[in-house]
């Protein structure tokens, strides 16, 4: 009965409700503190570029949209990069989103100084060096919200409101009255000429600046348990408070560059007064507008910097818990409950920035985040290809095109932004420093630190290995007494062939909430059943038993242990999950597995090898198919065909190609060659191969990218045909990069 009853979040959010929550993180200290610079730097053109903005933002919000349906975990950015790409990738995934989201930290920060400083050296007259009031503003206000976070005092949603309110209503005021009086001047038009003066370049340096003030939309993704109608509300949301933003932006640009009257450019102006733009023109504009804008300012940075500080706490709370940096940063207050360490590490970074010049942390911010979306673009077209049967609630539209767009237009801007603003390219260096750090904590500690964390999960409770010395070991993982004979059939033939031996695994699996001591019962059966397929076997072999609440982290603890060459798996037939390919066993081991891997589809009466496909296009997959068809041939003294399918006759060169880069390792055995031309590939390789005993299939005929998007193997054709198929992945450096 309690197995029935399903806990949840309460859907009571409305596509208003998350709208707004949308508006409120994208309205912040971008438009208050960078508008004046950017204006320096496009001119006029500045309309153009926040329109321009708004439209990468929103094929990129697209993507978020999709993945926050598809793998509906907390972490956003950094989980769906984990999955689709592996450790490694995933690491630096959230790498970034822990110091991009401290640089933002430190750029509301900034801003609050540079807000505050004005308030009380130019309002109130108090006689003091204002760059020295806005740093040390910054650092005790930055002081003060962490502790706040530490404490673990969160800001009401009706404060967030309201908060939020007062903002866009400020903004809407400013613009109101800036554009009535661009309006009513006769020759308003000339503060708009020429429209672009720093060309188009200055227009994308503009766009990389203030992309920051468009990032907000993750947080509509990441309330999606909470929202009613997840999969219509969440993209409108998404599009909705963008373009609600977008229109914000453009209507204080305008009011800003058309209502002042100056001596020089209305752009000019803005970009020499900098990030104190907004407030220095304001009374030119309306009735105690400094003072507005100098609330508005302060309020959104205040908002912002304690949303950011706790966003990045989270993000090194995360990957401390995952391993992937030092245990004590996901350590929490006993009292306060929160995760003190991370908090605090986080506040180093936002110190040491909150000091710098308010472009530089801009630019920082810009370049990390910019980093973090095309990451995320990929990701989506990554997951669209290689896991099809994921259930998502909402599909961007035009996969692949939009996000390579979106990818595309992040790298031009970004490019523009380091070398247009000034120091772009001392800034780029230290991001690409801070990477690179990443990358050596990764395999200096994180690494290592996952093999020990796999090694907790999966505990060996008994191992027979007399192979060691053996140097091709194959590890075949059982569990099915009915399988594990022709598994261990057809892992033998290929030891034979190249002198090898065997480690059988058996893994006890137990729930989440049970030790490893409540399975020791099962151990001596298993200990048993391996010792039985052990003595039958006619090659060296060993055994491994493990206990373990995941059957593919014991694998993979396995491969980690026991490095072996190749590993075997059987496969009785498609999932019935949808959020899995092949199997929530197959599809880890398939991706993560620093080895070859062969999953197998036995036909229910196969017994012989006498004839053997290959259905090849040619790259590493297939050569490793032919590797494996050649051991097997030569144990068996079996024939073996090539085949190629082909849409159309202009493939025969592809196919030909394909051929003698899959003939090499099979150089000694007498080997047919087939090219066919079906428009139906997949029901052509199934339908010929039926003439034969065995299957291998490798690689498909796409791109290289393409077809790792695509994932090993095509499993459309093993649904479609009764026959013994072998599907295999070779562990390539593209691979290896990404893990």
């Amino acid at each position: 009965m309690q197995d029935s009853i399903k806990v949840s979040l309460s859907r009571d959010l409305g596509l208003i409700d998350i709208t707004l929550l949308g508006i409120a993180a994208m309205i912040g200290a971008g438009i208050f503190a960078l508008i004046g610079i950017a204006s320096g730097i496009a001119g006029p053109a500045i309309l153009l570029a926040f329109l321009l903005n708004g439209i990468i933002a929103t094929l990129t919000g697209l993507s978020y949209a999709e993945l926050g349906s598809a793998v509906p975990e907390a972490g956003g950015s950094y989980v769906w990069v984990k999955e689709a790409l592996g450790d490694f990738a995933g690491f630096l995934a959230g790498w970034c989103s822990w110091s991009a989201n401290s640089i933002a930290c430190a750029l509301y920060a900034v801003t609050f100084g540079a807000f505050l400083s004005e308030a009380i050296v130019r309002m109130m007259g108090v006689p003091l060096p204002q760059s020295l009031v806005a740093k040390v503003s910054s650092v005790a206000i930055v002081t003060f919200l962490t502790y706040v976070n530490y404490i673990g005092v969160k800001e009401s949603g009706r404060v967030g409101g309201i908060v939020t309110a007062l903002k866009v209503a400020i903004l809407l005021t400013f613009s109101a009255f800036g554009i009535y009086k661009t309006l009513i001047r006769p020759n308003w038009v000339q503060a708009f000429t020429p429209f672009m003066p720093n060309g188009f370049a200055g227009v994308l340096a503009a766009m990389g600046l203030t992309y920051i003030a468009f990032e907000g939309y993750e947080i509509i993704v990441q309330s999606g348990e909470e929202v009613k109608n997840p999969e219509k509300n969440i993209p409108k949301a998404i599009i909705l408070s963008l373009w609600i933003v977008v229109t914000i932006y453009l209507l204080v640009a305008f009011a800003s560059l058309g209502a002042i009257q100056t001596n020089v450019p209305s752009w000019k102006y803005l970009g020499k007064l900098a990030e104190f733009g907004l407030i220095r023109i304001a009374n030119q504009i309306m009735p105690f507008g400094s003072i507005l804008i100098l609330i508005g300012g302060l309020v959104s940075t205040v908002s912002a910097m304690n949303a950011t500080i706790y966003s990045s706490s989270r993000m090194a709370f995360a990957m401390g818990r995952d391993a992937f940096l030092p245990r004590i940063f996901s350590r929490i207050h006993r009292k306060n409950r929160t995760p003190y360490y991370a908090i605090f590490f986080s506040y180093i970074i936002v110190v040491f920035l909150s000091v710098a010049p308010i472009e530089v942390v801009a630019t920082a911010a810009d370049i990390m985040y910019l980093t973090i979306f095309m990451l995320v673009n990929f990701v989506v077209i990554v997951l669209r290809y290689r896991r099809p049967d994921l259930k998502r609630a909402f599909k961007a539209p035009l996969i692949p095109y939009l996000p390579l767009i979106a990818i595309s237009m992040q790298i031009l801007i970004g490019y523009f932004l380091i070398r247009e603003i000034k120091q772009g390219s001392i800034v780029f260096g230290a991001a690409f420093l801070w990477i690179l750090v990443g990358c050596i904590v990764y395999f200096a500690y994180s690494e290592k630190k996952k093999v020990e964390k796999l090694e907790e999960i999966a505990k060996t409770v008994y191992e027979e290995m007399p192979i060691r010395e053996v140097k091709f070991r194959i590890l075949v993982p059982i569990a099915n007494p009915g399988y594990a004979d022709k598994l261990i059939r057809l892992a033998s033939l290929i030891a034979k062939e190249r002198n090898g031996g065997i480690i059988l695994l058996n893994v006890v699996t137990i729930p989440d909430q049970t030790p490893p001591s409540g399975a020791m019962r099962y151990v001596e059966n298993a200990k048993d059943f391996l010792s039985k397929l052990i003595k039958s076997m006619e090659v060296p072999a060993g055994g491994v038993i493990k206990i373990g609440h995941s059957t593919s982290e014991a694998i993979l603890n396995t491969v980690e242990e026991m490095k072996p060459n190749l590993i075997i798996m059987g496969w009785r037939g498609r999932t019935f999950r949808k959020d899995f390919v092949l199997g929530s066993t197959i599809d880890p081991v398939l991706l993560r597995a620093k080895c070859d891997v062969a999953v197998v589809r036995f036909e229910p009466t196969w017994s012989e090898i006498k004839r053997i496909l290959i259905s090849t296009a040619g790259g590493p997959h297939a050569v490793l198919a032919a590797e494996l068809a050649r051991d097997l041939a030569k144990q068996t003294n079996a024939s073996v065909t090539l085949l190629y399918v082909g849409k159309s006759e202009e493939e025969r060169k592809r196919a030909e190609k394909a051929f003698k880069e899959t003939l090499e390792p099979l150089e000694g055995i007498k080997v047919d060659t087939k090219f066919l031309i079906d428009r139906n590939v997949v029901d052509r390789i199934a339908e010929e191969s039926e003439n034969y005993d065995i299957v291998l299939i490798g690689a498909t005929n796409q791109p290289f990218l393409k077809n790792f998007l695509l994932g090993v193997f095509p499993e459309k054709v093993v649904t479609r045909t009764r026959k013994t198929v072998v599907m295999t992945r070779r562990w390539v450096k593209l691979i290896r990069t990404f893990k």
